[in-house]
Parts: structure tokens; C-alpha cells; sequence
């Protein structure tokens, strides 16, 4: 792989349209960044998964939830390869609160309706050659999730 092809500024503006495309809810045109057998965690540390149809659910749910992603600067390794990007999120409660609340990781509201979440983590890429992101991960853990109003 020839890694000047994917230059640092271009795999950090590749981040931030991730987080665009994400912010416009058009679970498409966020598919477009990504090979056809990209692999995904989100978050690290839960089960792994592959492929577009995997992404396709992952992305609608998220979109189905309203997420909104606020990213900070993003940084890109030396490997020609990685990019890493802080995000502070916010989301409805629903749908993903109660699959959160059933792996522990909040205590579920007792009324649900108009409850956001707040969630802040880091979301590394991994692009190929072509410039298509590879793998996605997102690390966050209990602690970096909250319920707010």
C-alpha cells in the first residue's frame, strides 16, 4: 500500500464528514465512507460486527434515535492508516436507552419520554488504500454515558 495516498488532512477531514453525514441522519450517504467489508465495535469491548448490513442497522438505530455528534480535532497517525476523533453526543432516550439499561450500563429512567443521552468517546478509523474507511471503533464506557432532560 502506497500510504501517501491517504494524507493526513485528507483522513481528518474524512472524520469530520463522518460526523456530517451522521448529523444529516442520510444512513447512505455515511455507508459511501466505508468498504464493503468494513468492521465496526461500538463500543469496543462489545461484539464486533462486519459488513454493510451490520453498519446499515447500526446507523439506523442511531439515526432513528436523532443522534447529534459534536466532534473535536481530530488526529491522524504516522501509519498513513488511522485517525482518531473525540465526540461529545447527545441522543433520544429511546430506542437504544433500554438496550444500554439492559447491559447495565444506566440505571433506566422511570419515565422515559423526553430523556436525552449524553455520551462522549473517542472514534478511531482505519482507511484502506482508497481512501474508504475499514474499521470503526468507539471507545466509551459507563462512566462517559448519561442521562440528561
Amino acid at each position: 500500500m502506497d500510504r501517501a495516498l491517504i494524507s493526513e488532512r485528507d483522513r481528518k477531514e474524512l472524520a469530520l464528514d463522518h460526523c456530517r453525514r451522521v448529523n444529516s441522519g442520510d444512513v447512505d450517504a455515511i455507508l459511501e465512507l466505508y468498504s464493503d467489508d468494513a468492521a465496526f465495535a461500538d463500543p469496543v469491548g462489545w461484539d464486533r460486527r462486519t459488513g454493510r448490513d451490520a453498519l446499515r442497522a447500526h446507523f439506523e438505530k442511531a439515526v432513528a434515535a436523532g443522534l447529534r455528534e459534536v466532534p473535536g480535532e481530530p488526529v491522524a497517525g504516522q501509519d498513513g492508516e488511522h485517525t482518531l476523533i473525540p465526540i461529545a453526543a447527545v441522543m433520544d432516550y429511546l430506542p437504544l436507552g433500554p438496550v444500554f439499561a439492559e447491559q447495565g450500563w444506566l440505571v433506566p429512567p422511570a419515565d422515559p419520554a423526553g430523556k436525552r443521552l449524553r455520551l462522549t468517546y473517542m472514534r478511531l478509523l482505519r482507511v484502506d488504500e482508497t481512501g474508504l474507511i475499514r474499521e470503526a471503533q468507539a471507545f466509551w464506557g459507563k462512566s462517559d454515558l448519561e442521562i440528561i432532560d
